[in-house]
């Protein structure tokens, strides 16, 4: 139900900002708002090319785009070349398992001493990514 209740207020955040809200865009937001694994733009196309006629690969590529310049989706940079997705927009970081390439979550906040960025510019945003091996991979459970 939780769910649901993003996908709403994804739709009313779209429609205050001028973005359509079509059937293929409530989809993908809805697949990645129900899912805690940060998936690929493939991952999503194969969970929703049999339950939404006519979608494809480019389709979802440029909906992503959308809903992340739009602010209701974020890229999660990982090791490998495959760009991953998270609904969730507020601040918080990441740890990636080198092993089998999972994200988790963190909710840690990284913070930036002002003077050390004052001669460069000014920060907008600030993310911490920690790579390691998740309790799976070691052996044991998660």
């Amino acid at each position: 139900m939780l769910a649901e209740k993003r996908v709403e207020e994804f739709k009313k955040k779209a429609r205050a900002m001028g973005l359509k809200v079509t059937p293929q865009r409530v989809a993908v937001y809805r697949e990645i708002v129900s899912r805690n694994d940060h998936p690929s733009a493939e991952e999503l196309y194969e969970r929703l090319k049999d339950r939404l006629e006519g979608i494809s690969l480019t389709t979802v590529y440029r909906t992503l785009a959308s809903l992340e310049n739009a602010g209701l989706v974020k890229r999660v940079p990982t090791l490998k070349d495959k760009v991953r997705y998270d609904a969730r927009v507020e601040p918080h970081s990441h740890f990636i398992c080198e092993k089998c390439g999972r994200i988790f979550d963190l909710d840690l906040l990284p913070q930036v001493e002002p003077n050390a960025v004052k001669e460069i510019g000014r920060v907008n945003s600030c993310s911490l990514i920690c790579y390691g091996i998740c309790r799976e991979c070691e052996g044991g459970e998660v």
